[in-house]
């Protein structure tokens, strides 16, 4: 084999590997974020660990320990908040730019 075939066959292999490995990295790029949200929930906020979290309409959960002051846990609270991607540990929807109000009822 002369010495241009195997430079041509050699750039061929790092060219197929270069596609590969940009294929791949591309399957695991994170997609896109949902657009933030605005939601309103009333109920009554629990602990999970060191989190807020309260329960919303259809299953949905959310974290609301972000809070300032804290939704307080074990009383029916009416909360607004904007969605965002955070992670959290305790799982859920984090929210953000959390205001919260009490609300008369019992949990």
């Amino acid at each position: 084999m002369s010495i241009r075939m195997g430079i041509a066959v050699a750039a061929g292999l790092f060219a197929a590997v270069g596609l590969a490995g940009n294929a791949g990295a591309e399957m695991f790029a994170p997609s896109t974020a949902a657009k933030p949200k605005k939601v309103t929930v009333t109920g009554c906020a629990t602990s999970v660990g060191t989190c807020t979290m309260l329960k919303g309409p259809k299953g949905a959960s959310y974290n609301v320990s972000s809070a300032n002051p804290g939704v307080p846990v074990g009383k029916r609270a009416k909360v607004q908040g904007t969605t965002s991607a955070k992670m959290s540990p305790c799982g859920g929807t984090v929210l953000d730019g959390i205001k919260w109000s009490a609300v008369k009822g019992k949990c």
